[in-house]
Order: structure tokens, then C-alpha cells, then sequence
């Protein structure tokens, strides 16, 4: 081989090397501070928060709605978080259900109430969140009778 051939080997070789570290930094970084929300995504969910959406829900379906979400198997199974106005789940201090899980990402998943009920959302977590085990990879409705997964642990609403 010329000289300049394995001059091209070694220069390919190093950008590939710089791209996977790139990438791992990457995945590291969304990790530990999870990913960025849109604005919209940010006024969307203090009006929730604050009941706007809900004063439009008709009592009809608030009534039905659960009212707690339950952990049923993990680490901490048998804990109970109140639904209202939505939750957010992961490992970061500021998540409403804090999960003592190494597959949960730093804020992994968010159940929102939406005029027609509760909706879960994965908030790109490295390992996924799982609706009745189907991976989810857009918001998806969920009620009684639903199960969500996040790594280890298994949960489901109640009244």
C-alpha cells in the first residue's frame, strides 16, 4: 500500500473515532439532563398544571378519571402518587415520582391530563417507556386497566 493510502486509513479511522465519542458525550449529556423541551411544550404544560385544560374537561370524564398511580412491582412497589395535574417521572429531584432505578433516565416520562384524559409521554430516555409493552415513541393515552413500565418498575392508575 502507498504511503498516502494508509495516510486517508488512519484520518478515516480518527473522524470515526471522534464520531462515536461525540455520540456517547452525547447520550451522556441528554442523560443527565435530559432533553430539550420546545417552548410550546413549556406553556403547555404550566396551563395544565394550573387547570387550564381541565375547566374545559367535561365532568363526564373527570369523574371517571383515576385519581392515583401506583407502583405494583420494583423497588418501590406499593407507592401511591396523586395524578392530579399530571406527574413527572425519573431519577431528578424535581420529578413528582422519584424512581430508585438505574434503566430511568434523569426525567424519563410525564402523564399529563389532556381534555380526554391522562396521556403518557416518553421525554427521550435512553431505555424506553412501555405502555401494556409496546415501547412508546409518541403520546399515547392512558386509563385503567393500562400498565406502564419504565425500567424495572411496573405501574398502573386507581381510583
Amino acid at each position: 500500500m502507498s504511503e498516502l493510502v494508509v495516510v486517508a486509513l488512519k484520518l478515516g479511522f480518527l473522524a470515526l473515532l471522534w464520531l462515536f465519542i461525540l455520540f456517547v458525550g452525547n447520550v451522556v449529556r441528554t442523560d443527565l439532563f435530559g432533553r430539550k423541551v420546545p417552548a410550546t411544550e413549556i406553556a403547555q404544560a404550566s396551563l395544565v398544571a394550573t387547570g387550564g385544560p381541565t375547566a374545559k374537561m367535561p365532568r363526564k370524564v373527570e369523574k371517571r378519571l383515576p385519581t392515583v398511580l401506583k407502583i405494583t412491582h420494583g423497588r418501590q412497589a406499593g407507592l401511591t402518587v396523586p395524578l392530579a395535574g399530571g406527574v413527572l417521572i425519573g431519577r431528578s429531584p424535581d420529578c413528582q415520582l422519584l424512581l430508585e432505578d438505574d434503566y430511568v433516565s434523569t426525567k424519563h416520562a410525564r402523564i399529563v391530563v389532556t381534555p380526554s384524559g391522562y396521556q403518557v409521554e416518553d421525554l427521550g430516555s435512553t431505555n424506553g417507556t412501555f405502555l401494556n409493552n409496546q415501547r412508546l415513541t409518541t403520546p399515547s393515552p392512558f386509563g385503567a386497566g393500562d400498565t406502564l413500565r419504565i425500567g424495572r418498575t411496573l405501574m398502573s392508575v386507581e381510583k
